[in-house]
């Protein structure tokens, strides 16, 4: 059975509440940046709607929203696959998404709501766990997640949309933390940040951003 074949039976389209087409983009986003999906893998339309037993419309509907986020590629009658994310993809989305964080921070004058900064928290606990055991895989997965907890403290559905289209392509692209990143100074670029924002000292945390972006970038 193919990878395709093995996610397809695993997708459950409902239309309860949304259309076919919705429901099949979530789970195939979903898929990709889950990693069930590798970069470069190919997905047929006419085999993911055979299996699916639905019609090439919702699929190819669901691609082409992929194909806009970034996370699938397509040569017209050739093929089309999961995005090939290069170092300097990430390293620029990385920027990209660094400032949109920045730009919460100042929406909500450092003030985040409790719920969000838990989450960040934890994620935080997660990256030391992960970093300690030399999981570098589960390293990514966690910085990753400790900023994306925080995206829903902005209440600018444009700045939303805007930092998921850099973190999905962050995710993609980050499997693994690169050899190059030193684990202890994104440690503390995170409790500097972390701890700003506990106190809501939004220059203390901006210095703290600053601190995550340098140790990224080295």
């Amino acid at each position: 059975m193919s990878s395709l074949e093995s996610i397809a039976k695993d997708i459950n389209i409902s239309t309860s509440r949304m259309t076919v087409g919705e429901n099949l983009y979530g789970e195939l986003l979903t898929s990709i940046l889950n990693g069930r999906f590798e970069p470069g893998e190919r997905i047929n339309d006419v085999a993911l709607a055979r299996d699916l037993g639905i019609s090439r419309t919702p699929v190819r509907e669901a691609l082409q929203r992929l194909r806009t986020l970034g996370v699938v590629e397509a040569e017209p009658n050739r093929f089309t696959r999961v995005a090939i994310i290069s170092p300097e993809q990430v390293r620029d989305n990385w920027l990209v998404w660094d400032a949109l964080i920045r730009g919460i921070l100042h929406e909500t004058g450092g003030k985040i709501p409790a719920r969000l900064l838990k989450a960040a928290k934890q994620q935080a606990t997660a990256f030391q766990k992960a970093a300690t055991a030399s999981d570098r895989k589960k390293a990514a997965r966690a910085n990753i997640d400790l900023f994306a907890a925080l995206t829903e403290a902005s209440n600018n559905q444009a700045l939303r949309q805007a930092i998921l289209g850099a973190q999905y392509l962050v995710r993609l692209g980050s499997r693994e933390l690169p050899e190059t990143v030193d684990t202890d100074e994104l440690t503390k670029g995170h409790d500097a940040f972390l701890g700003a924002l506990n106190s809501g000292d939004v220059a203390a945390a901006t210095a703290g951003l600053d601190r995550v972006r340098d140790a990224l970038a080295a």
